[in-house]
């Protein structure tokens, strides 16, 4: 492997140094890309063979109107549609975790990351990642119920969390308190939320100017430089 395509973890994160990791490995990003693609295809096409079977409703309407369509319908068809739903709710979010650990094993390895390296771990590890995902899930959604801003707060943690789920054995409770106070106790605490808003930011802004498009480009990048930042800013060590 080429290794003028290895940025050191210890290097400056920034857009020049974002970009040439993201073009070492934008295979790997667009693949995990058509993934997420092909699992809402396949939710798509499962949801309308249902409802051309008349087994559900065909049109969101109808589905959320139980007097429209009478309350044993409404019934039967959020008890057909429900947990094909949540099967499909978690294998995209275990996906678009991947988008994290790509460039954290990139950084842990200092190697490019090939497409099929993300999900030999996941499926390694898929007990792990599962449970992860439930008590990071719960965390924020408490938090954003709890008037918004420790929702926000804990928004901070992802990346040193998600790099310890990925590159370490810790266990799942210590990675993450290990996590919290990595970010909350750092000298760097405010420069390291203040580029991750930047980052943010100017993740959101082509993003919302290219109707989405542009994040299969500005998604990956964003992850790459949470990570990159959060080992300059000794978050990650």
């Amino acid at each position: 492997m080429d290794s003028q395509l290895i940025i050191p973890k210890e290097s400056k994160a920034d857009l020049a140094s974002t970009w040439k990791i993201y073009k070492s490995q934008w295979k790997t990003f667009i693949a995990l890309t058509g993934f997420l693609v092909l699992a809402y295809v396949i939710y798509a096409i499962i949801d309308t063979v249902l409802s051309l079977l008349g087994l559900v409703p065909i049109s969101l309407t109808e589905y959320t109107d139980y007097e429209y369509i009478g309350v044993g319908a409404f019934l039967v068809s959020a008890v057909i549609r429900t947990p094909i739903y949540l099967v499909y709710t978690v294998v995209t979010a275990l996906l678009s975790v991947l988008f994290m650990v790509i460039p954290a094993l990139y950084f842990k390895n200092q190697e490019i990351i090939t497409w099929k390296v993300p999900y030999k771990i996941l499926f390694k590890n898929f007990k792990r990642y599962f449970l992860a995902g439930i008590l990071w899930s719960v965390c924020v959604t408490l938090g954003f119920l709890l008037c918004i801003v420790p929702g926000i707060v804990i928004s901070f943690v992802g990346p040193a969390y998600l790099n310890k789920i990925a590159c370490s054995d810790m266990p799942i409770i210590d990675a993450f308190k290990s996590s919290f106070q990595a970010v909350f106790k750092s000298p760097n605490l405010w420069s390291y939320i203040g580029m991750q808003v930047l980052a943010g930011l100017i993740y959101i802004i082509p993003t919302i100017c290219t109707c989405g498009l542009g994040s299969i480009v500005t998604l990956p990048m964003l992850s790459i430089y949470s990570q990159h930042l959060a080992y300059n800013k000794g978050i990650i060590n």
